[in-house]
């Protein structure tokens, strides 16, 4: 892999993992196009690169549900999760990692193998869409999700193991219906996130070292980069859009180029 296709890899990786356009969808896509195919170390750091962007970008609100979380060891651990919201909300976001772990171990063959189909992300991001419509001029009323509605946004962010959901679109989509407000729904999505890129970035790199080959340290730095920086931007364009009436925006987005992929294909 060259650096202009590592820059461009990771700046796609960057903007698409946190606007609910599906980053895995687009990666399809660039690959199919270019001819390039993601080395698993290479994977592996830009989506660390866009781990780090969510940290940073998102560090004061991370670091005081990981406070809250801590201290509510203390004690009655279940009367001090009720009481504070914020420790509510950090085991929430553990208790909604944990179906994609589910899924993600038992159907990881099938998944893999998606990603080879460009015609399953002509199908997928129509479908993210829809999901991003639905709520069009909708809001929630509460800051943080029960256990239940934890659970049912974890659901939610296995389907976006298909290349084409968008995972931050189908996380954020389901806090909105399950009432939470926007801003949380989106803040919630990213914490969600942080543990299940963590996790996959871990198993990758497990996997690189099983398989190492020539690794170019100049590649994965310019990869690395290039989507944390462009991942810094997104989760700030993403967190003023989403309290704006331009949210569905990008379901018009994922429809044109589902419609382009459609077209492409037939001919």
């Amino acid at each position: 892999m060259d650096i202009l296709t590592a820059i461009l890899l990771g700046i796609i990786q960057g903007i698409t993992e946190w606007l609910p356009i599906s980053s895995s969808g687009h990666l399809v896509i660039a690959q199919h196009f270019t001819g390039a195919e993601n080395p698993v170390l290479f994977d592996a750091i830009v989506h660390l690169g866009t781990l780090f962007a969510v940290l940073l970008a998102t560090r004061h609100y991370i670091a005081d549900v990981a406070r809250a979380s801590l201290a509510a060891l203390r004690g009655d651990i279940t009367e001090n999760i009720r009481k504070d919201e914020k420790a509510r909300t950090g085991y929430g976001a553990l208790i909604a990692t944990i179906p994609i772990v589910i899924v993600g171990f038992f159907l990881q063959d099938y998944i893999e193998k998606s990603f080879a189909s460009l015609y399953i992300v002509a199908i997928t991001l129509p479908i993210t869409g829809l999901i991003i419509f639905s709520v069009k001029e909708r809001d929630g009323v509460r800051e943080t999700p029960g256990i239940r509605s934890a659970l049912l946004i974890g659901i939610a962010q296995t389907f976006a193991l298909l290349p084409g959901i968008s995972r931050s679109g189908s996380t954020i989509v389901a806090g909105i219906h399950l009432g939470l407000k926007r801003k949380s729904a989106a803040r919630f999505s990213f914490l969600m996130a942080i543990l299940a890129i963590a996790g996959a970035g871990v198993l990758q790199i497990y996997k690189a070292t099983e398989s190492p080959g020539d690794a170019d340290i100049l590649v994965l730095g310019v990869g690395f980069f290039s989507s944390f920086l462009a991942g810094y931007l997104s989760i700030k364009a993403l967190l003023k859009l989403i309290m704006t009436d331009k949210f569905h925006y990008f379901a018009y987005y994922c429809w044109i180029l589902g419609a382009l992929l459609i077209l492409y294909l037939a001919l």
